[in-house]
């Protein structure tokens, strides 16, 4: 499994490349892009409005975020694939010893790395009926979405607001530049590009940083979710000791048709 993903790599190197081009081909003056207290300002008051907004551990859950934003998901059409695979063969245990031939393969399974898959085996082996067993592994499904959502959406939120405390520090630049203009007009070009550095920070953070990141992290739940949609399906399969036939062609539905599992290929 690869850990990291060049095109989301590729996608921001070309994003601040393309920016620090047009710095470079339209000045020799590069300094005038950088100012401090600007990027404290922007950073700082995204921050703080977020942490008014959210609960402070779901703030620090979304930053965190930031970081596996090159990390690719480990959902990819040959682990579901793999899954289908493994499922119709639990198929064939189940018809031939049911749920006593199941339990022993479960025991095989390496789940740590899955919660959602240990929950499945967990509750099928309880002995709920079809219906109490969908609703519990469906509820816990829309929980589990719900709760991986939150980090998403706190980071669409830090991309809203950045903007903003750009304009916010605009607006004081300019306050101050406009107070001091009894001084002469000489340095009135160089406060206003001063002021306007605060509105392209807020502006950069939120379209190369948090909106991208809040994209990303929503795109990773939701392929996660279709897999484990595809899990409550087999489990469901597996309880009514559906044939590794029927269990093929239901599974395959979630399948590119490019990658259809076929059993007498197999």
């Amino acid at each position: 499994m690869r850990l990291i993903s060049f095109s989301t790599l590729a996608g921001i190197f070309l994003g601040f490349g393309l920016f620090g081009y047009a710095v470079i081909s339209g000045t020799d003056n590069y300094i005038i892009f950088w100012s401090l207290g600007s990027l404290l300002l922007v950073l700082g008051g995204t921050l703080a409005a977020t942490m008014i907004s959210y609960e402070g551990r779901y703030v620090l859950q979304a930053l965190s975020t930031l970081t596996q934003v090159i990390v690719p998901t480990q959902v990819n059409a040959k682990v579901l694939y793999e899954d289908v695979q493994r499922i119709i063969d639990w198929g064939k245990v189940g018809a031939r010893d049911g749920i006593p031939g199941l339990e022993k393969e479960f025991e095989k399974v390496d789940d740590t790395s899955d919660p959602f898959l240990r929950h499945c085996i967990k509750l099928m082996l309880a002995g709920y009926t079809e219906d109490n067993l969908r609703g519990k592994l469906e509820t816990f499904l829309a929980t589990s979405y719900e709760r991986a959502m939150v980090r998403a959406t706190i980071l669409n939120t830090m991309a809203n607001i950045a903007p903003g405390f750009g304009m916010i520090g605009t607006l004081v630049g300019l306050i101050i530049m406009l107070s001091e203009l009894d001084g002469g007009t000489g340095n009135l070009g160089e406060g206003l590009a001063l002021a306007l550095i605060t509105t392209l920070y807020g502006v950069i953070l939120a379209q190369l940083v948090f909106k991208p990141a809040s994209r990303r992290a929503e795109q990773k739940e939701q392929i996660q979710r279709f897999k484990n949609q595809l899990t409550i399906d087999a489990f469901l399969l597996l309880l009514n000791r559906a044939n590794s036939f029927e269990i093929q062609d239901h599974l395959n539905s979630f399948l590119d048709p490019a990658i259809h599992f076929d059993s007498a290929k197999a």
